[in-house]
């Protein structure tokens, strides 16, 4: 597991995101396939099942959580949000299309349907900004764990090269949304809430793709610990995180 709580960009606000995110745009991965040499009819049963479906939950126009930002803006008087939020959704789209590029490259379709990602966004349109920040967020703490063990299950440098950038990128982003949880109120209750929310997701996404976590070194009580190890840190930023 990875800390997040002593980096100095827990000290952001929207501003600092902004420039962050705009830096962040100049440096997009380009996707090399010039060293590939192919997967087995075994890797590709193992891994492209999660792939379609980790692709389909980064794809999104971001239009209902733009309007929920819009919410914030008024209520805190942060106009830089709204900025920060449409370069955050850059980001993920980013996401989605080099793990397209990697489908393409093997002539892989894209999932047309995924219950873990319907019951996804059901979930983000419930609650206003504070629901839809606190499914994005849980979404991107299984993320890491996710392309951790993705990265392991082939010698494909092309899906290496993708799930370290995937890592880089996400790592800042749950600091992102731990920030603005922070501006949200919240109580007990909501701190209870987002530890049923991830252990229901986490067994959604072990009964799923386990085989994937397993390749990649992730025992159940590993894949666990670490999930929640995830959250308690970005709990503890949106407690002490300071607003500015």
């Amino acid at each position: 597991m990875i800390g997040i709580t002593k980096s100095r960009m827990n000290l952001f606000g929207y501003k600092e995101w902004i420039a962050y995110f705009k830096d962040n745009d100049k440096k997009r991965l380009d996707v090399d396939f010039s060293q590939e040499k192919g997967l087995s009819g075994e890797e590709m049963a193992l891994i492209f099942p999660s792939i379609r479906a980790f692709r389909k939950g980064e794809g999104s126009d971001g239009g209902h959580l733009m309007e929920a930002a819009d919410v914030l803006v008024e209520k805190c008087g942060c106009p830089e949000y709204r900025e920060a939020m449409q370069w955050f959704v850059r980001e993920e789209n980013w996401h989605s299309s080099y793990l397209k590029q990697y489908m393409n490259y093997y002539h892989v379709e894209d999932l047309e349907s995924s219950l873990l990602d319907y019951i996804f966004r059901r979930l983000r349109k419930i609650g206003g900004l504070k629901g839809e920040i606190t499914v994005l967020v849980t979404a991107e703490m299984i993320a890491l764990t996710y392309y951790d063990a993705l990265s392991k299950c082939t010698d494909s440098p092309a899906l290496k090269s993708i799930c370290r950038q995937m890592l880089h990128d996400e790592l800042p982003h749950i600091m992102f949304q731990s920030y603005t949880l922070s501006r949200l109120k919240s109580g007990p209750a909501d701190r209870l809430g987002r530890i049923f929310l991830m252990e229901i997701t986490l067994l959604f996404v072990w009964a799923a793709f386990h085989d994937v976590y397993r390749a990649g070194g992730y025992g159940f009580v590993r894949f666990f610990r670490e999930n929640l190890g995830y959250l308690r840190q970005s709990v503890e930023l949106a407690r002490s995180s300071r607003c500015s």
